[in-house]
């Protein structure tokens, strides 16, 4: 089965992604946006959202690993932590992983627009928890258990 896979074939940078990411968020209800960086590259993006008078913060991760992976860890040349970022691929990587993103966010937002959805139904699984870790981190760690106590 071929694998959807989209905007792949994106030349769009990254800053320019984010940009419109950050105007995007601003524009439907965000209060603040903010960019985490990791070895020079934005990791993820943080913004808040004020629901019934409290802000909730969110972290909106891209995972250009998980890109990389799909796309080029198989082609010819070998593939390391180190390569990655020499031969041109990596960065092809962050710009279709914040393009995703992008397309992602639009989609979602529309749902919110027409009242489909709500905005914190959306971003559920990105709110960030105390720990720093999003309430998805947090379920998976616990085996997506209410109480928040594995059973054993």
């Amino acid at each position: 089965m071929k694998k959807l896979i989209k905007n792949y074939t994106t030349d769009i940078p990254a800053p320019k992604t984010i940009a419109e990411i950050q105007a995007l968020l601003g524009e439907n209800g965000a209060s603040g946006v903010m960019a985490e960086y990791e070895n020079g590259i934005i990791k993820h993006i943080f913004f808040k959202i004020k629901v019934k008078e409290k802000e909730m913060p969110f972290r909106l991760p891209a995972r250009p690993e998980q890109v990389y992976n799909a796309l080029f860890k198989s082609l010819p040349g070998g593939w390391s932590k180190e390569s990655r970022f020499y031969d041109g691929r990596w960065e092809k990587s962050v710009n279709i992983a914040w393009r995703i993103c992008k397309t992602w966010l639009e989609a979602q937002i529309t749902l919110i627009n027409l009242q489909q959805a709500k905005m914190e139904e959306i971003f559920l699984p990105y709110l960030v928890m105390p720990g720093n870790k999003t309430l998805f981190e947090v379920m998976e760690t616990n085996q997506f258990l209410l109480s928040g106590k594995s059973e054993g």
